[in-house]
C-alpha cells in the first residue's frame, strides 16, 4: 500500500530536513561516523534522506518507511549513549570562526537529537493510525508484523 496521506509526508520532510541540517551536518557529520552504528543503519538513514525529497512523487510503501524510522531508533538509541556523554570534548580541535560554529553545533546537539526522536515517533504514530485505517479486516495491521518495532519507542 502507498501513502498519499498530507499530514504524513509533511513529517517525513519535516524529519529529512532536521536531520540534513541540525544532526548530519558538516560540524557533527565527523562525530556521527566515529559511532559504533550497524551498517544496514547508515545504509537505510541514507536511503531515506537520499529519498524523502521524492516521496510526494513516488509515494513510498509505508514498510520501507517502518524499516526507517527503526534505523531513525537505532542511531538515536547510539547516538544518546556513546556521543552525548563526551560530546564538549570535541570542540577542543577548533579555533577561529569553526570553533564558534562547532560551539554552536555541540551546544544544540542534544535538543537537536531530542527534536529527532520526537519526529521519528510522531512519524511512526501517524504511521500505525494510516496502518489501522487501511487495514483488512481479519488480518494483523502492518506495524504489528514487525516484531523489531516493538522495541523502537524505547529506544527513543
Amino acid at each position: 500500500m502507498k501513502i498519499s496521506d498530507a499530514s504524513i509526508i509533511a513529517l517525513i520532510e519535516l524529519l529529512n530536513n532536521h536531520y540534513q541540517t541540525n544532526i548530519a551536518n558538516r560540524f557533527m557529520r565527523p562525530l556521527l561516523l566515529q559511532l559504533p552504528v550497524k551498517k544496514w543503519v547508515w545504509d537505510t538513514i541514507d536511503s531515506f534522506v537520499q529519498n524523502a525529497s521524492l516521496f510526494d512523487y513516488q509515494q513510498f510503501n509505508y514498510n520501507d518507511l517502518y524499516q526507517q524510522l527503526l534505523a531513525f531508533s537505532h542511531f538515536i538509541l547510539v547516538t544518546r549513549r556513546q556521543l552525548l556523554p563526551g560530546l564538549r570534548n570535541h570542540t577542543l580541535r577548533f579555533s577561529g570562526p569553526d570553533k564558534i560554529l562547532m560551539d554552536m553545533a555541540v551546544n544544540t546537539f542534544p535538543s537537536n537529537i531530542n527534536l529527532l526522536a520526537d519526529y521519528t515517533k510522531q512519524l511512526y504514530s501517524k504511521l500505525v493510525e494510516f496502518d489501522k485505517a487501511n487495514a483488512t479486516s481479519g488480518e494483523l495491521p502492518p506495524y504489528l508484523q514487525y516484531v523489531e518495532l516493538a522495541d523502537m519507542m524505547s529506544y527513543l
